[in-house]
């Protein structure tokens, strides 16, 4: 059936009135965005403390992290009494010469859920961290299901109920059975619309991080700890970059060997070091595991950077400069508490790679310097 000029008009009348809804009766969606973005403005002021700090790092294994976040006042009218005026009394409230005790509550902190995909884009907003660009695997391709097209099935929670109220709109006034007085318009089944998904081919881009830690009896608590907050937080901006990388952790004394997350981090050996162990483990894995053509890969290293021999140092400097530095993305060398203990592992690194590209070298002695060696780290944007 043909619609009229009374009912065209009809219809673009109620489809203004409808997108009216959509955003003034439905606010509370923008209000909540700006609830949200008024949190993250508060998590970015105290950020260099989260990124500094082992709490956060407690809580991974989780894709949500809570974060002590200080308490929001909202801002209020408050009524004084009838006999006084504004700015009445002998001393303004912000006077501070007095000398008593405050009686006021102290500021409070409340704990707030956050995605680890928030902090990290606020991390890389923070330290200005480029996008990384991933190295395309060798054609490979998979098909990524984007929600495009319109369909007359589909599940409750993909139902558009937008394109539903117009269907509902155009067979109600098809049918002659609006009425601009009492303009109720209720859905019937033939009505519903779902989003459907379009499968479209996408280059491939596996990522796989080795994260590789010295635990040998010379890396004290302080060492592992920014060992510890520097691979918490590249890992976060990695993942967001590759959304699931995998990741192969490995452990290193005088040998090495692959461990899960949990005993990346907490274990305490004793004994001597030969970096060259971790550095052949991590190309086996890479042969058996992680063929270089078909992933983009990161290697990153902590160490104390006192290794057991000048030789074992041309050693494991052969290893990366064969092996592994032309086949990865990204080779990050973090020498925590060097500097203090001796080390010297990173000079010889600098030596045979000095500004090669790829390579990134950094130190830490203290907390102070977690934030510069991320930067350092994910700055290249490889």
């Amino acid at each position: 059936m043909e619609q009229g000029p009374k009912q065209n008009e009809n219809v673009s009348q109620m489809q203004q009135h409808f997108n009216a809804l959509d955003t003034a009766s439905f606010g509370i969606e923008p209000d909540v965005r700006r609830f949200r973005d008024i949190l993250k403005g508060k998590v970015r002021d105290d950020l260099k403390e989260y990124i500094t700090s082992d709490d956060i790092i407690a809580q991974h294994g989780n894709d949500i992290i809570s974060v002590p976040v200080k308490e929001i006042t909202i801002p209020r009218f408050t009524f004084g009494s009838e006999e006084e005026g504004v700015g009445e009394g002998e001393e303004g409230k912000g006077d501070a010469s007095g000398k008593k005790g405050g009686t006021e509550a102290g500021q409070h902190l409340r704990e707030e859920n956050f995605h680890i995909e928030e902090l990290a884009d606020l991390l890389g907003d923070e330290l200005k961290l480029p996008r990384i660009k991933p190295r395309l695997t060798s054609g490979l391709e998979q098909a990524v299901p984007r929600y495009e097209g319109i369909s007359r099935q589909g599940p409750p929670s993909l139902r558009d109920h937008k394109r539903t109220f117009r269907e509902a709109l155009r067979r109600t006034i098809a049918e002659e059975t609006y009425d601009e007085d009492d303009p109720m318009i209720v859905p019937i089944k033939e009505d519903f619309r779902y989003r459907s998904p379009r499968l479209k081919p996408k280059p491939k881009t596996n990522a796989v991080i080795f994260y590789i830690i010295d635990v040998s009896g010379s890396m004290g608590d302080l060492e592992k700890s920014l060992a510890r907050n520097t691979a918490f937080w590249a890992d976060a901006w990695i993942d967001r970059q590759y959304h699931g990388a995998e990741k192969c952790y490995i452990i290193h004394d005088v040998a090495a060997k692959v461990v899960d997350r949990e005993t990346f981090f907490t274990t305490k050996e004793s004994g001597g070091t030969i970096i060259s162990s971790a550095y052949q483990l991590a190309k086996e894995q890479m042969a058996s595991r992680f063929p270089p053509d078909q992933w983009n890969i990161y290697v990153f290293h902590f160490s104390d950077g006192d290794n057991s021999s000048s030789e074992d140092n041309t050693r494991a400097g052969e290893l990366l400069r064969r092996d592994i530095i032309p086949n990865i993305n990204l080779f990050g060398y973090v020498e925590v508490g060097g500097n203090s203990r001796g080390g010297g592992f990173i000079r010889y690194l600098d030596s045979e790679f000095h500004e090669k590209e790829g390579v990134v070298l950094t130190e830490m002695d203290d907390r102070s310097d977690i934030i510069p060696g991320i930067k350092e780290l994910l700055g290249t944007g490889r």
